[in-house]
C-alpha cells in the first residue's frame, strides 16, 4: 500500500510538472539483476482516486531491495499514450485467454501521415464465413469488400496509397483519418455487427 502510494504521488508530481514523455524504457518488461532494477513498460493506471491518472500509461522503474524480491518505486514517468494503447490492445487480441467466452476478437491499427492514411482490422474468433469491416473518422465511413475467414480469423486493409490499393486494399482518401482516432466494426454477411471498437488512438508519422 506504501509503495502504491508513493506510486501515485511520483506520477502526480510528474504530471504537475508537464514533463514530457519518457521514451526511456522501450521493449518489454525485465528484471535486471546487476543493475537491481525491475523495469515495466506501458504501467496503465485504473481505480486511483485521482481521475487524471486512470487509464493513463507509465514507464515504471522499480529498485530490489538487497538479495529479496522485494522492490521499491523510484521512477514513474508518463509514456506515449497511443503506443501504450496499442500494445496493449495487441496482448488483449493475442492473448489466447478468453475473458468473454465465445466473444469475437477485433485488433484495430492505424497511421496517420501527413499525406496517407493507413488502417488495417484484425478479427478472430469468429464464425467461419464472409464479412466485411466499416471503419468510420470524424464524419467520414468506409466499408470494405467481402473477406472469407481463414480459421476463425479475417482481415481488412484500408490505405490511400496506390499501391496498397492496387494490391487490395480498400481505398480511403489520404486525410481519412481525423483526430488522430479511428472507429471499427466487422458485420457478417446479413450486416449483423458481430464486433466493434471505438476512439483508437492512431500512430503519426511525417
Amino acid at each position: 500500500m506504501k509503495n502504491f502510494a508513493r506510486f501515485v504521488a511520483i506520477v502526480g508530481l510528474y504530471m504537475f510538472c508537464s514533463m514530457v514523455w519518457a521514451d526511456k524504457i522501450s521493449g518489454a518488461s525485465r528484471a535486471d539483476f546487476l543493475s537491481n532494477e525491475l523495469i515495466i513498460p506501458c504501467v496503465q493506471i485504473v481505480n486511483s482516486d485521482d481521475e487524471t491518472l486512470n487509464n493513463r500509461f507509465f514507464d515504471v522503474i522499480l529498485e530490489r531491495r538487497g538479495n529479496s524480491f522485494n522492490y521499491e518505486l523510484i521512477s514513474a514517468e508518463s509514456e506515449d499514450q497511443a503506443h501504450c494503447q496499442r500494445v496493449a490492445d495487441f496482448a488483449d487480441f493475442d492473448d489466447d485467454v478468453d475473458t468473454e467466452p465465445g466473444a469475437a476478437k477485433i485488433l484495430v491499427r492505424c497511421e496517420q501521415r501527413t499525406n496517407r492514411s493507413k488502417i488495417s482490422v484484425d478479427g478472430k474468433d469468429l464464425v467461419p464465413g464472409d464479412y466485411s469491416a466499416t471503419v468510420t473518422s470524424g464524419d467520414g465511413s468506409v466499408p470494405s469488400s467481402i473477406q472469407t475467414t481463414v480459421g476463425d480469423e479475417v482481415e481488412f486493409d484500408f490505405d490511400s496509397a496506390a499501391d496498397d490499393v492496387a494490391q487490395g486494399a480498400t481505398e480511403i482518401s489520404a486525410d481519412f483519418i481525423q483526430n488522430n482516432a479511428v472507429d471499427a466494426e466487422i458485420a457478417d454477411a446479413n450486416g449483423n455487427t458481430i464486433v466493434s471498437v471505438a476512439n483508437v488512438l492512431c500512430s503519426t508519422r511525417d
